[in-house]
């Protein structure tokens, strides 16, 4: 494979170095010849961050051979541009630059909100995502504070919402009662809470001398609570304290929480590491049948069984045996398992009923793709489908899938390169319900390569972090961000335009290898605002992240100028009174809640 170093990429520089000769006035009065020769040098984002810093330079790109110049160095088509005018041709340039995240790390605008409150822990917030079947639904981020409270906020697109505050309320619980959330999941089509905390019940005759307190010892218990998403007519969709649903979890000594994952019908999916560090995961499904508790203990250290074609796959690959976290997808009936830190799963497996004793087999996503085009094949995890395309012809639909396919071996650099892959399904229009099924993706066999995520450099010795590879993808697929510790890159792409296969024309020359038919992505460093925990898209430009400090927004749209705000999210939210009209469509009337 070729070097995946990025030559000249000054989006990985820090940010705030972009912008230095905006001050210079010397600098500026240099004659325009001179100045164009260094303007047609500079790298793309600098150059487009320039035409916003300086009339002088807004001046010096009514240059069609400059813009040109630039626009053939980031990706896009640029067939019939010749023939535009040069002010459209401009605005042209700045939207395309726009689009593809240049100088995002400067030009974006970063909102902070601390929590500023011990208190809180942000490691444990979730985001939930919008749903686009209801008007008016926003996102939404929970976050979770040390005495069993649960904070909702709306996350609208020009402010942050105070939602509603959960009380966890535990039985039997008395003054001496505290409690430990471990973690918190929600269920991606019932939009349900599930929180996981430890329960403790401090002995009243503890003593300060060893001994004594030795045989004082406390007692604890592990619970799972859900709360239960409603409806009403004057408030919409809401969570209530009121509402919610307990149940004990059985556990062994020792054993620390790593995962959770939850499911439309009450089931739970609860990951436990041994506590002697061995490679070895406890997996438990937990079910809800009218709180009688049975339990399903998975094999977290499963042979790789490569359902796909085998041919050409390395005889030796190396195997990581501890599932950190857990996932339901393909409307609960699947279940996707994560190493530690890992952008992509590694395994799946059916959902029994959790009253069965044995569980099914557990899967590998093992695929082999042929990077190199000469025939031979390497080993990939390729992740669930991100984003997908239908279209329909006379006979036949075809579908699709982009995925996240990362390496199973090292290359040269001892990085792990991951990929976007494309494969297609063929269906008659009798046997197609015409409507988008990413889950289905998993089961296609024939994947090809479209472009390296240059910088990404997963198992890198020089950017591993214990919180692993943190990524989000937007909606529309257009962009893809991975945060490793405070590092965030952001890769900007057009998946309709990679999905027509002319990659030589979308690519710039110097991005695209015409033997292995792969192009290559160019990453921008955003601005560091913290360690992140989590991320999710709002939509194709506003990128949201919990970190140490709170709460992160970057919002990297086409009129974004580099403005900083610092915000807390104890004082500067909305409160929830302040929007208080009923549901659009809806008549206004009192209604008593229901489960939605």
């Amino acid at each position: 494979m070729v070097s995946h170093t990025l030559d000249g990429a000054s989006s990985l520089y820090p940010p705030e170095t972009r912008l230095e000769i905006k001050q210079n006035s010397a600098f500026l009065q240099l004659p325009d010849e001179l100045l164009q020769i260094i303007t047609k040098y500079m790298d793309t984002g600098t150059f487009f961050a320039s035409l916003l810093t300086s009339r002088r330079f807004l001046e010096l790109a009514l240059s069609r051979i400059l813009l040109f110049h630039h626009l053939e160095r980031i990706p896009g088509l640029t067939l019939g541009l010749t023939d535009l005018p040069t002010p459209d041709l401009l605005l042209f340039f700045r939207k395309r630059a726009a689009q593809n995240g240049c100088a995002a790390g400067a030009l974006a605008n970063v909102t902070k909100y601390a929590h500023q409150s011990p208190g809180i822990t942000m490691s444990n917030a979730v985001f939930i995502p919008s749903d686009p079947s209801q008007t008016g639904n926003l996102a939404q981020l929970v976050t979770t504070r040390y005495d069993g409270v649960l904070q909702i906020y709306d996350l609208a697109k020009d402010h942050i919402r105070r939602r509603v505050e959960l009380h966890i309320r535990p039985e039997g619980g008395c003054s001496s009662t505290r409690i430990e959330i471990l973690k918190v999941s929600f269920s991606p089509s019932s939009r349900d809470l599930a929180v996981l905390y430890r329960q403790k019940e401090h002995s009243r005759d503890a003593s300060p001398f060893p001994k004594r307190a030795e045989s004082a010892c406390d007692s604890e218990v592990y619970r799972l609570v859900t709360f239960h998403r409603c409806f009403a007519k004057t408030l919409g969709y809401f969570y209530d304290s009121s509402l919610q649903e307990t149940r004990d979890i059985e556990t062994l000594e020792d054993q620390e929480t790593v995962g959770l994952a939850f499911a439309s019908n009450g089931n739970a999916c609860i990951a436990w590491k041994s506590p002697d560090g061995l490679n070895k995961t406890r997996i438990c499904l937990v079910g809800r049948n009218e709180k009688i508790m049975e339990e399903c203990r998975y094999d977290s250290s499963p042979d790789v069984l490569d359902i796909h074609d085998p041919s050409g796959l390395p005889a030796h690959m190396y195997k990581d045996r501890v599932v950190s976290n857990c996932q339901f997808v393909d409307n609960d009936s699947k279940l996707n398992f994560y190493k530690a830190g890992a952008p992509v799963h590694s395994w799946y497996t059916s959902c029994p009923n959790p009253a069965e004793e044995e569980s099914g087999p557990i899967l590998s996503n093992t695929a082999s793709i042929d990077i190199e085009n000469d025939g031979t094949r390497q080993a990939f995890e390729v992740g669930m489908p991100y984003y997908g395309i239908h279209t329909y012809s006379d006979f036949s639909c075809r579908i699709s899938y982009f995925a996240l396919a990362m390496s199973k071996s090292l290359n040269k650099y001892g990085r792990t390169d991951v990929f976007i892959v494309h494969a297609d399904s063929f269906l008659s229009l009798g046997s197609c319900d015409h409507s988008m099924h990413l889950d289905k993706g998993r089961k296609q066999r024939s994947w090809a390569a479209l472009a390296l995520l240059a910088g990404f450099n997963e198992r890198s010795a020089q950017c591993l972090s214990s919180l692993g590879t943190v990524v989000a993808i937007s909606p529309g697929g257009t962009r893809i961000a991975a945060a490793n510790w405070s590092r965030v890159l952001v890769w900007s792409m057009n998946p309709r335009v990679l999905y027509q296969g002319e990659l030589q024309h979308y690519f710039p020359a110097r991005d695209y290898n015409m033997r292995k038919g792969i192009g290559r992505l160019r990453p921008t460093l955003l601005s560091s605002e913290g360690v992140v925990h989590k991320m999710r898209w709002g939509n194709e430009v506003q990128l949201y992240a919990t970190t140490d400090q709170g709460l992160a927004k970057w919002d990297i749209g086409h009129m974004s100028e580099g403005r900083r705000e610092n915000l807390s999210l104890a004082y500067d939210v909305r409160p929830e009174t302040v929007v208080a009209a009923p549901v659009t469509g809806r008549v206004a009337h009192q209604h008593s809640p229901r489960r939605a």
